[in-house]
């Protein structure tokens, strides 16, 4: 289950704001958009595009930053990026929650190996602050590791630049 809390800008809300529970229930599934315990809608990716269902009471703009905010998270392209990034070892990668990852090795592959490459890389790779959770499966499901990590936002700004300054 993956549960995001969003803040929308609402200007005829007396702060400001409002606060809304986008809910997942299983991987794959539309997001139900809901407020106070009432669900206004669903968002559903249909063929890499965001189709809204049940939704009248809600406009477009706050549909797309509702769109942009859940691709923006972890779950949304770490999958893609571990893929990518680990193309010859990994088979799969399954997003169980926000969190939770499952991969599963590809054949042929030395498990062993991959274990110490992934446990030192992965900080590199993660993006946005969390703990993350991966449990990773050779090809048999007969060895598997998990790994804890817990991310946190980078400063990406060059700290020596102070030291050149007039």
């Amino acid at each position: 289950m993956i549960k995001l809390h969003y803040i929308h800008e609402d200007g005829a809300s007396a702060l400001g704001f409002s606060a809304y529970l986008l809910l997942q229930e299983n991987n794959g599934e539309p997001f139900m958009i809901l407020r106070d315990d009432e669900i206004l809608g669903e968002l559903d990716m249909q063929g890499g595009c965001w189709k809204a269902s049940g939704t009248s009471v809600l406009n477009r703009d706050f549909l797309h930053a509702v769109e942009q905010f859940i691709d923006a998270q972890a779950f949304s392209t770490l999958p893609a990026m571990l893929l990518s990034r680990w193309a010859d070892d990994l088979e799969e990668v399954v997003v169980q929650s926000e969190s939770d990852y499952l991969l599963v090795c590809k054949p042929a592959r030395d498990f062993a190996i991959f274990e110490r490459i992934f446990r030192e890389f992965i900080t590199g790779i993660i993006r946005g602050e969390g703990l993350f959770n991966f449990k990773v499966f050779d090809a048999g499901f007969e060895r598997d590791f998990e790994l804890n990590v817990e991310a946190k936002a980078v400063d990406r700004a060059y700290a020596g630049l102070e030291k050149w300054q007039v």
